[in-house]
């Protein structure tokens, strides 16, 4: 403590420096922080896509069991999605048609999404931006009270 007065350093300046380093740090992580605005906005919007790709895969899941219990039990289903597959019985008469799009065969899944991981949320960078602000502000007050005491002698 006697060190600090005989250097010149009032502790009225480590204070206000350890506050606006805490006070960046509180506002940097409420911006940018692990649980701050943009991390939650990005968080409700992905909850938001993976909810409606919920519904749409139930849905399908009713489309595709109905068509399960209809294969079941229909012998004409069976016949309608073997053609669709391309299965034909030998008599029948089939016409190929070229430079036309087939019909999609492959089993649809829905809504299938690739969504990125959320980046993790460097802490480490916040607090360094914080500690710097404070040692701006405690090298800003030690200018300044050298400064007006420089005045004040003049």
């Amino acid at each position: 403590m006697k060190s600090a007065v005989n250097h010149g350093v009032k502790w009225s300046a480590i204070v206000g420096a350890c506050y606006v380093a805490f006070l960046t740090n509180a506002l940097l992580s409420l911006f940018f922080g692990a649980a701050g605005v943009g991390v939650t906005a990005s968080s409700r919007a992905r909850t938001r896509l993976l909810l409606e790709n919920v519904e749409n895969l139930e849905e399908r899941q009713l489309q595709l069991t109905a068509k399960l219990e209809a294969l079941r039990s229909d012998p004409e289903s069976v016949i309608i999605e073997a053609r669709a597959l391309g299965f034909y019985r030998d008599y029948e008469g089939v016409i190929h048609i070229q430079n036309l799009e087939s019909a999609r065969t492959v089993l649809e899944t829905g809504n299938v999404l690739y969504l990125k991981p959320p980046r993790p949320s460097n802490q480490n960078t916040l607090k360094i931006i914080a500690l710097a602000a404070g040692l701006l502000m405690l090298f800003l007050s030690l200018v300044n009270r050298n400064f007006r005491h420089a005045a004040s002698a003049e």
